[in-house]
């Protein structure tokens, strides 16, 4: 196999903390880093990269993508994959850029072959292990792990990742155990306080697990679960500025990554951003236009900014989509209720019923339902089905 001196780990950390300034930043241009810095200096000569050679390729797809034009990058990244098809790195590169493009199979894809091009690399064997196990793939990442420390016993980034299986096949005593081994290893491994964060949070400590995801953060400031972990306990505990700082951090990182555009905009609708938040889902829609997840969003965006009949068009769309999509029934009533069209609330909420909703006390707390609760109908509805007694679980 084909190599560079250097270039696996270079292809992992650069990849890793490609940060899409131009896709999600903040409009302002950000100070240059001093001359002296070594990662600047490296992305001063990958923009001088040229040639049509794999490793010019390899070379100037990383400096594309560290320039803010993923695109561009991965155009040169798939390029140097195909006149090198053997080359781990370039692969291990692309499995980083996928994502970030919402190409999530592609990227596994790309990881998969990098891990079997290169089976000495642990640390992309423990990446492989770990999108194993955020898929519920756990025999998969077992199979990966096993083979993998056959060749790196003492290898802390697969003990990490063993913490992480350990945590998912719900062995906490397991998972401490191998995350604590990894840091006996590596003290500075952010994976594993990380690990120990989440333990953390299942113990709900939310200040132990913050204060392990701030020591991740310290060694890895682009560490993406550990954004989200923090940004999490930081909304719980009142404070949506900073939580909106992790979020955005970490939708910098990974513009795909729902999950982070979800809590980002929750965060900035709390501090009253509605405008922002909007513009926050609209852009999350034109990246992955078939989302269902990101048109009720941003219905629940236009909602909060009062743009109603633009809600409408979202809540309509889901609905159309997925005729068993509850929630979005659920906010079609809400609309039609706040204009008053009693009939086509009644319509729509007995649609949410059929589905099973119940949550009859949310719905007549909240002022934006009053309408179609006077409605004689709907009350005749939630009585009968307030009668109903709750099915019993058949024993198994």
């Amino acid at each position: 196999m084909r190599s560079w001196p250097g270039q696996g780990a270079r292809a992992l950390t650069l990849a890793a903390a490609l940060i899409l300034t131009s896709a999600c930043g903040s409009g302002e241009e950000a100070p240059a880093p001093p001359p002296e810095d070594p990662r600047q200096a490296e992305i001063e000569r990958l923009k001088q990269v040229g040639g049509d050679d794999a490793e010019a390729l390899y070379q100037a797809g990383l400096g594309r993508v560290q320039l803010g034009e993923p695109r561009a990058g991965l155009q040169k990244l798939e390029a140097a994959r195909e006149k090198a098809p053997g080359l781990a790195v370039v692969h291990s590169a692309l499995a980083i850029l996928y994502p970030m493009l919402g190409r999530e199979a592609d990227g596994l894809a790309a990881l998969e072959r990098a891990v079997e091009l290169d089976p000495a690399d642990d640390q992309a064997a423990a990446e492989l292990a770990r999108r194993y196990v955020d898929q519920g793939r756990q025999d998969d990442a077992a199979r990966v792990l096993s083979t993998a420390r056959e060749q790196h016993p003492e290898s802390a980034h697969l003990h990490a990742a063993a913490g992480a299986l350990a945590l998912r096949m719900r062995d906490p005593g397991k998972a401490a155990a191998e995350f604590q081994k990894a840091l006996e290893l590596e003290p500075d491994l952010a994976d594993a306080h990380f690990g120990l964060g989440i333990l953390a949070r299942q113990r709900n400590d939310p200040g132990a697990a913050a204060e392990r995801f701030r020591q991740a953060l310290a060694r890895n400031p682009d560490h993406l679960g550990a954004l989200m972990g923090l940004g999490g306990i930081q909304l719980e505990a009142g404070d949506a500025e900073a939580a909106a700082g992790s979020f955005f951090h970490a939708l910098r990182l990974n513009p795909g990554l729902f999950a982070a555009r979800r809590s980002l905009g929750n965060a900035l609708i709390l501090q009253g951003l509605f405008d922002e938040a909007v513009e926050l889902f609209k852009d999350g829609v034109e990246l992955q236009p078939q989302s269902l997840e990101a048109h009720f969003y941003l219905g629940k965006a236009y909602l909060q900014r009062g743009l109603i009949n633009e809600a409408e068009q979202e809540f309509e769309f889901v609905a159309r989509s997925d005729a068993q999509h509850q929630q979005a029934f659920i906010e079609l009533t809400r609309i039609y209720s706040l204009r008053n069209e009693v009939d086509r609330a009644y319509i729509s909420l007995r649609r949410a019923i059929g589905m099973g909703y119940r949550d009859f006390a949310r719905l007549r707390a909240d002022a934006d339902f009053e309408n179609v609760l006077a409605y004689g109908p709907v009350q005749d509805l939630l009585t009968q089905e307030e009668k109903k007694k709750p099915v019993a679980a058949r024993p198994s």
